[in-house]
């Protein structure tokens, strides 16, 4: 393994100024997080200049004060025409065209921004928000926060003065580790955390608020913005320090900046698939997310070549320096990068004792974000199985290379041959790690302990969501979005550089297309119709250049001589209208989607710890008569009032700590002293079969020192990341969790139902059924949930209080309701996000328009009875593990608003049941007529409705409305789904 490599020495000579030129990128549009900056916006004529907002303070903000140490540091490395005259500059000058420095971060910012805001501002004028309703919406077209009328707290003068104090206290701490030469990398990398990490007031502040007003540009936040163009501007900066060549005096170096992806990965689907307990899958967990961290370390602090976009469980992507446009080969400086990067990744990898190594990955260079998709695609599917090369397994004791192989990670010893259960001592430590952290308080309130998740019944659910995100993150799907509505911009640009707009609003997007293709044959910077769409098209050369910034930049489009002048117009016609996947907005697109799960999460916490019973998220310390005689931070299990209780044995309180359902096994009258000199039969968890009698001699709440411990949330979260949601509640909770998903779901995602399904696993099963059978089941839920596009017809379309009701027939023949929201918050109606792709092959309403592949996509308010819509369906699939055996159920999942229908259909089986009895018999006897008479889908229609209407009549009594809505419910197989799920899973009660 090579030890040392030149390009990254000099990358790490070179830490203080690329770490200075990343601060610059996360500040230096720091001036909009001002409430001046929107109202100016807004219409309110308050002369307040963003890019000088250091001007406007007393005294103005000392930038070279700050920064000139980092050109007095590296003037013999850089040339001085490549520094800025001020620093000053970066704030002032970022949308402009320089050399140097500065044009690197123009660089980042022009291409983080989006194409599409590049509009003159005369002309999108009827784009901007006012003061009473300037909104920050979600990327999906949801209204967040109304930003002057409910004000974040950057918003207010205190909010505006602490944000100067934080920047220069984060200037001030950066100069002091750079002019004293620091070289620990920790000293570094805690200076970077507490400036932009999670709990930063920068970051915080910068989420709040907009760094563009303009509709629909109003969803990607100041942070997004400021985040993403510092991490292009860091990997641009040290890309030109690595090249010896380097063109520092090109005045045009920002339109040929370019970056490439770096991707690590690591299969951690191996480690949960082999996790035994699930303190198993939380170890490794915990093991590969500092795996990620460190790797995270070396590349955004050590060599400051480039920053964190994207992360999950398996795929970290960072930003990386690549060639220019200009650079028609591979450059010479980038030689060896990847190689290195993957000895360094494999050392850390068995520095932390991995079982698997992990895979590294340069991608091809890029102006854009949209082939990160691609990218972890393809490196998620290279570790699915782990890697094949030499991996040296360590031993950490000669003793542990004996025995039988681990049961969890398969490839050590456990260095005991008398059981086959005991993982090795890598494994015991992992388990264990999970429940150091609990002690320590670094869970917060979450348990880790099954029992105590476990309901009144012994039942617990796993639930697991995911949004269909990666088409979205690919640009694929963003394709359905506008930031212009083509008849909208002709109606506010009637006129063009005095001349008639020649667009017709009634034929708009094919009279459009008909235009670009007339000006084909000769490129004219002074076109008024596609100088208005696009600034940057008179400061294009040529139609190549311009359709490679505009289309082949921006899209996994053919590149400009694979196309002939029909296409090419159709691709610009479509580019120039649509909302762009702008790096910004992909990395918001992935950060919202772990927004969304982490705010259920939250929320789940509260609904899983309620309880009639106040014993439900309590803890209590039992001392034994004879402490010295039990194992430090060991779990037993025995039985008590007929109910099973865990207890772990802390030696620093002397006692045993509680780690059950305490609600199973006291009433909510009884106090704790019920366990007062009680005998409980207690055997080791981990030697089974030698029970030990344990007599209680003290009970007590927690020492002030463990009060973290006193009470807990019921949850476990297993798994939270922007493409799945593992989360698990007690079986009781579990339906209310959904239904709140469910909910949440169709209020944020209304305007994007159709291509942004919730898919919803739920798997409910008693205590005793191993958590590997359960996670084994949850993979093939989540599997099971993934369909296809299917095509559903609009029966009836109705319009009103700034919604549409579309009434659409299924792919199962059955009709459902979608209310989609067409307006704006301010009443403008809403031309911008809901679109859905239909099935015909013209456009035929003026706002419709056209992808290049043929796709038409059509306003929902355009939509009329009959159009044929295309879906991807949110869909939900249930299953209760009696045993292990279950987790191969093969039946389909359901649609999503089937669930609410179910739960609603059990409300009603609630009120009108005469009895329980009444609805198992009636359980039993329609299992025993879909039995006798075989699929029903065979027997004439109206001969099963009438043979279900009698069996409601007869066992539940029932009539009027209550016995159609049943018939119905029970013809479509949601009253079985219903009996089923309540009775046998829920154990509940009806009648």
């Amino acid at each position: 393994m090579s030890t040392t490599f030149s390009p990254a020495e000099t990358l790490r000579q070179y830490r203080p100024l690329l770490l200075a030129m990343e601060a610059i990128g996360w500040l230096h549009m720091a001036g909009k997080a001002r409430a001046e900056f929107l109202r100016r916006h807004g219409g309110e004529n308050n002369g307040y200049q963003e890019r000088q907002w250091h001007q406007h303070e007393t005294p103005p903000f000392p930038w070279d004060n700050l920064l000139d140490w980092v050109r007095r540091l590296y003037s013999a490395g850089i040339p001085n025409n490549a520094w800025p005259n001020t620093f000053a500059a970066f704030t002032e000058q970022h949308a402009g065209r320089n050399p140097g420095l500065l044009g690197l971060l123009q660089a980042g910012h022009g291409i983080v921004s989006g194409i599409e805001k590049n509009l003159p501002g005369s002309t999108s004028d009827y784009l901007r928000q006012s003061i009473p309703h300037t909104w920050l919406s979600s990327p999906w077209g949801y209204p967040k926060r109304n930003l002057l009328a409910d004000s974040p707290e950057i918003l207010s003068p205190q909010g505006w003065r602490r944000l100067v104090e934080e920047i220069r206290r984060v200037l001030e701490e950066l100069r002091d580790l750079g002019t004293q030469g620091v070289q620990d990398v920790a000293l570094w990398r805690r200076w970077r955390e507490s400036a932009i990490g999670e709990g930063s007031f920068i970051r915080r502040a910068f989420l709040s608020t907009l760094a563009e007003t303009r509709l629909p540009n109003n969803d990607v936040t100041l942070w997004d913005q400021s985040y993403v163009a510092a991490a292009l501007f860091k990997s641009a900066a040290a890309g030109a320090l690595l090249d010896s060549s380097f063109p520092w005096g090109d005045s045009g170096i920002k339109n040929k900046i370019r970056w490439r992806l770096l991707t690590v990965a690591l299969g951690t689907e191996h480690y949960e698939a082999r996790a035994v307990k699930i303190g198993d899958w939380t170890g490794a967990q915990g093991a590969i997310e500092e795996f990620f961290r460190r790797v995270a370390e070396l590349v955004e602090v050590d060599l400051a070549v480039g920053s964190l976009l994207y992360r999950d469980g398996t795929v970290v992507v960072f930003s990386f320096p690549g060639e220019r446009s200009d650079e028609t080969v591979q450059a010479s400086w980038l030689n060896g990068w990847e190689q290195w990067l993957q000895e360094q990744a494999d050392k850390i990898a068995l520095d932390l004792d991995l079982e698997t190594p992990p895979h590294v990955r340069l991608s091809d260079p890029t102006r854009s974000l949209v082939p990160m998709v691609r990218e972890w695609k393809g490196a998620r599917s290279t570790v699915a199985i782990p890697v094949h090369k030499p991996w040296d397994i360590l031993w950490l004791k000669p003793s542990e290379a004996r025995g039988h192989v681990c049961p969890v990670c398969g490839v050590r010893l456990n260095g005991d041959p008398t059981s086959k259960g005991k993982p090795c001592a890598v494994c015991r430590e992992r388990r264990h790690h999970r429940r150091d952290a609990w002690l320590q308080g670094q869970l917060g309130y979450d348990t880790i302990w099954f029992e105590e998740v476990a309901d009144r019944n012994g039942r617990l659910a796993l639930l697991t969501f995911s949004l269909d995100l990666e088409d979205w993150l690919n640009g694929e799907r963003v394709d359905s979005l506008r930031a212009q509505a083509i008849p909208e911009w002709v109606r506010f640009n009637p006129v063009l550089d005095g001349t008639a707009n020649p667009i017709d609003p009634q034929r708009a997007y094919l009279n459009l297309v008909n235009y670009v293709r007339g000006k084909l044959a000769s490129f004219n910077k002074g076109d008024p119709v596609l100088k208005n769409l696009q600034e940057g098209y008179q400061h294009a050369s040529d139609w190549q250049t311009f359709f490679q910034n505009i289309v082949e930049d921006r899209a996994n489009a053919p590149s400009w001589n694979s196309l002939n002048d029909d296409e090419r117009a159709i691709w610009l016609a479509h580019q120039l209208f649509r909302k762009l996947p702008s790096p910004g907005r992909v990395y918001r697109f992935w950060r919202e989607a772990e927004e969304f799960f982490r705010d259920l999460l939250r929320e789940f916490r509260q609904i899983a710890a309620r309880s009639n019973n106040r014993w439900r998220v309590r803890r209590l310390v039992l001392t034994p008569q004879d402490p010295s005689s039990w194992h430090d931070l060991t779990l037993y299990n025995g039985r008590w009032r007929g109910q099973p209780i865990s207890l772990l044995y802390v030696g620093s309180l002397g006692g045993f700590v509680t780690a059950s359902n305490l609600a199973r096994l006291l009433r909510a009258e009884e106090g704790a002293n019920v366990f007062q000199n009680a005998d409980i039969l207690l055997e080791d968890e981990d030697t089974p079969g030698q029970p030990r009698n344990m007599t209680v001699d003290e009970v007590s709440t927690w020492p002030r020192s463990y009060g973290h411990l006193g009470v807990y949330h019921p949850v476990i979260p297993v798994d939270v990341s922007p493409l799945r949601f593992r989360v698990l509640v007690p079986l009781e909770a579990a339906p209310e969790c959904v239904d709140l998903a469910f909910a949440r779901w169709r209020e944020r995602f209304a305007r994007v139902w159709d291509r942004l399904p919730l898919r919803v696993g739920l798997i409910g099963f008693p205590r005793p059924v191993p958590y590997q059978a359960v996670v084994e089941a949850a993979r093939n839920v989540e599997d099971a949930l993934v369909k296809g596009e299917e095509t559903w017809q609009v029966r009836e379309v109705e319009r009103g209080s700034g919604a549409v009701a579309l009434r659409l027939r299924r792919k199962d023949g059955r009709e459902t309701l979608r209310m989609v929201p067409v307006d704006l918050p301010d009443g403008r109606p809403d031309v911008f996000y809901p679109y859905v792709a239909v099935e015909e092959q013209k456009p035929r309403f003026p706002k419709d328009f056209q992808h290049p592949n043929g796709q038409v996509y059509r306003l929902v308010t355009d939509l009329r009875p009959g159009d044929g819509v295309k879906v991807f369906p949110a869909r939900v699939k249930t299953l209760f593990m009696e045993s292990a055996a279950a987790r191969f159920d093969v039946a389909p999942p359901r649609y999503l608003e089937d669930w609410a229908a179910m739960r609603e259909v059990w409300g009603l089986l609630q009120r009108v049941a005469p009895s329980q009895t009444a609805l198992q018999r009636l359980r039993s006897e329609l299992a025993r007529l879909e039995k006798e008479w075989g699929s029903p889908e065979g027997v004439p229609e109206d001969l099963w409705r009438d043979t279900l209407r009698g069996l409601l009549v007869h066992h539940l009594e029932a009539k009027g409305t209550p016995l159609e809505a049943l018939t119905e419910a029970a013809v479509q197989g949601t009253l079985q789904w219903a009996l089923d799920w309540h009775l046998t899973a829920m154990k509940e009660r009806g009648g």
